[in-house]
């Protein structure tokens, strides 16, 4: 039955660091988003300046 108690504490553990580290993932794919978003606006708002035919 001991066994089986550390197995369980184990397997939360795991799947604990996995959820945190799926949030960090999640939060920093957020941040990378917005940057390409960022980004390309950034290089057609200079595209429409220079270029004001397209």
């Amino acid at each position: 039955m001991e066994a089986n108690h550390t197995l369980t504490n184990s397997t939360t553990d795991s799947l604990e660091r996995l959820r945190m580290e799926n949030v960090l993932l999640v939060e920093e794919n957020k941040k990378l988003t917005e940057t390409i978003d960022w980004m390309h606006d950034t290089i057609w708002r200079l595209v429409r300046t220079q270029r004001p035919e397209i």
